[in-house]
């Protein structure tokens, strides 16, 4: 099914913030991509690669228009990130927002975490993700067909990752949500961060570190976290 609203705002907006040459190499992207095999998927019998633009998919949401396509985080790169971060991963919960077809959810199961929610509003990525999943056996994941926006965040320990998953409309929401049923040790990681400014102004995050040998991953960390390390630093 082709959303042709969709596509329209959506080429609208590229256009007006970033002109005709960007929405050119993304549709040469978008092309290349398809064309090339995925080692992740081949190697574990999963359908997790690819690009996704939105306005092939069917969604039931009026943040349709401020979503952006999907596209697999390397397992590499997310592994490198978890490390980083070195939390006692059994007591958290990963979630993953605009989890897509759900490769981080994987990753992220394998890793340890007690718990792991991927959250997306297509459909058919929704389901794709379901089964990946299904594949692989993993008994500590879930995947809501649901709106990030309304999404609400479980209590306790949480990593909270997203790879440019919407505009700073939709963004806005979720830190309000987080900020309301997001209590316990918190870290967002931000791939491709073009909303961190609204991040920055939010009264209950701070900058904790650019990921390690990955520059375009950026991690938040709860201020909660902060005053009690310093806390323990000056006990």
């Amino acid at each position: 099914m082709l959303n042709v609203q969709i596509l329209a705002k959506k080429v609208a907006r590229m256009l007006a913030r970033e002109g005709v040459a960007p929405l050119c190499r993304r549709a040469l992207a978008q092309l290349r991509q398809q064309r090339q095999a995925d080692a992740f998927d081949l190697e574990h019998g999963t359908e997790t690669g690819g690009l996704e633009p939105l306005w092939k998919l069917d969604i039931d949401s009026p943040n349709a228009r401020y979503g952006e396509r999907y596209e697999a985080t390397t397992a590499q790169e997310l592994h490198a990130v978890l490390e980083f971060l070195n939390v006692p991963v059994r007591d958290y919960s990963f979630i993953d927002l605009g989890c897509g077809k759900g490769r981080t959810l994987i990753v992220a199961a394998r890793f340890g975490f007690g718990r792991v929610v991927g959250v997306e509003f297509a459909r058919e990525l929704a389901d794709t993700a379901s089964a990946n999943l299904a594949r692989q056996a993993l008994g500590n994941t879930a995947v809501l067909h649901a709106d990030a926006a309304a999404y609400e965040f479980p209590p306790g320990g949480k990593v909270v990752y997203m790879y440019n998953p919407f505009s700073e409309e939709v963004l806005a929401r979720v830190l309000e949500n987080l900020r309301e049923h997001g209590d316990g040790s918190l870290y967002i990681v931000y791939k491709s961060p073009r909303c961190a400014p609204l991040l920055d102004g939010c009264g209950f995050l701070k900058r904790h570190a650019h990921a390690p040998g990955a520059p375009h991953i950026e991690i938040w960390q709860g201020i909660a976290v902060n005053a009690r390390l310093a806390a323990e630093k000056t006990a």
